[in-house]
């Protein structure tokens, strides 16, 4: 696994944030006595702020270091780690610490405004208002952070604990194996991630009374210029995927399209090869034209002749098993 380990490390994203709502017990037993019901049956929460606009800002950019670094990963492991290719270290390192020095700034602003915050909330909540449900200003700036975390891809090589060397190598091999499966779900997200940016893109193009997107367009182009970075299997099919969207469907503008009607129908006739491809690649069959920019989510709704999920599992499984072969051969017994 080291040609891995140089190719891709571990990163997560680790951002705290304070909800200002409290759970109101009083309440909640009010209301339980009023309804003659037990107090676990539900619970009352307040929100601490009537206004806050200062604290929604704070989360809203949170979401978008999430979903930045979520682009520009790929799925590791339930625990928050993430695949990030070494091509792309430098540049998230980077946007990063941007994140972070804008994080700092809302949360300054919402501090500033904080004590007038909480004279809203004393009318706004009225008899609900407590004194003790409000932190310090020192407090709450403690509740909110950012924190970038980046370890190495584990290696079967690695493992150091005194065992004897077959249960070494049992061990060994369970933790290579681990890794390859997880590089192959990554490969797969990549695929899948393609597929339905393309098929949203070619779904209005086909339809010549629909709208088109800037949005949308800038997705697709955005994401045949970050394939490449993410195929860290170096899997050929995936780049020249990319390169074959750059050229057949990111020349012309949103403004092009939407004025040049035979342009407008070229276009649309390469996108839905691309989707058709792609479906083919992921599911062993050929998207039929009135299917073409359906989502991802969307595959379970296809006829079960045609996309079983055995036939699904088989097809896909076969395929990863061709790219297992750019990650090297597992560890021999």
């Amino acid at each position: 696994m080291s040609a891995i380990n140089s190719k891709a490390m571990l990163a997560a994203v680790h951002i705290s944030l304070w909800a200002a709502r409290k759970h109101d017990k009083r309440v909640s037993r009010q209301v339980a006595n009023q309804h003659n019901s037990d107090e676990k049956a539900g619970r009352y929460n307040k929100r601490l702020l009537a206004d806050g606009t200062k604290l929604e800002a704070i989360h809203n950019l949170a979401g978008q270091i999430r979903n930045y670094f979520y682009k520009n990963t790929l799925p590791w492991s339930d625990e928050g780690l993430r695949i990030l290719p070494a091509d792309l270290y430098f540049e998230l390192t980077e946007k990063v610490r941007e994140f972070e020095y804008d994080f700092g700034n809302a949360v300054d602003d919402f501090l500033a405004e904080y004590p007038e915050y909480i004279e809203a909330a004393r009318t706004h909540l009225n008899s609900l208002f407590c004194e003790e449900d409000y932190p310090t200003v020192e407090k709450v700036r403690e509740k909110f952070a950012i924190k970038l975390e980046i370890i190495p891809i584990p290696s079967g090589e690695d493992f150091r604990v005194q065992l004897s060397e077959e249960q070494k190598q049992i061990i060994t091999q369970e933790i290579d194996s681990k890794v390859r499966k997880s590089l192959e779900d990554g490969t797969r997200h990549l695929w899948q991630r393609m597929y339905e940016v393309v098929s949203h893109f070619a779904a209005p193009l086909s339809d010549p009374d629909a709208r088109l997107y800037e949005s949308v367009f800038e997705k697709v182009e955005e994401m045949a210029s970050l394939l490449p970075k993410l195929n860290i299997n170096n899997d050929p099919a995936l780049n020249d995927l990319a390169q074959q969207i750059k050229e057949q469907l990111c020349q012309s503008s949103v403004t092009a399209l939407r004025q040049d009607k035979l342009l407008r129908a070229d276009t649309a006739a390469k996108a839905s090869s691309l989707v058709k491809q792609m479906n083919t690649t992921l599911f062993g069959v050929s998207a039929d034209v009135e299917n073409v920019g359906i989502p991802t989510s969307a595959v379970e709704d296809v006829p079960a002749d045609s996309h079983s999920e055995s036939a699904q599992l088989s097809m896909v499984d076969s395929l990863f098993a061709r790219m297992s072969a750019y990650m090297g051969s597992p560890a021999s017994a």
